[in-house]
């Protein structure tokens, strides 16, 4: 279902939706804290990424997002 609707990590990464995915393990239960800890890494450099950019160049690329998720293919 998520592959014919366009909602898999891969289709929102390839559509410009989210900046980063970050690989779940086989077993979720197993690696529980292992994968926290990189979600929570991951998290961690994006804000840095974007709080560490000019203002006005941060507003362009969120304009820019926003304006292409009108003309996605299949929308």
């Amino acid at each position: 279902m998520a592959a014919a609707q366009g909602v898999r990590s891969a289709d929102l990464m390839a559509a410009g939706i989210v900046d980063r995915v970050v690989p779940e393990p086989e077993d979720p239960a197993a690696e529980r804290d292992e994968f926290c800890r990189r979600l929570g890494a991951a998290l961690h450099d994006e804000v840095a990424r974007v709080i560490t950019m000019v203002g006005r160049d941060r507003r362009a690329l969120r304009r820019n997002r926003y304006r292409r998720l009108g003309n996605l293919p299949g929308c």
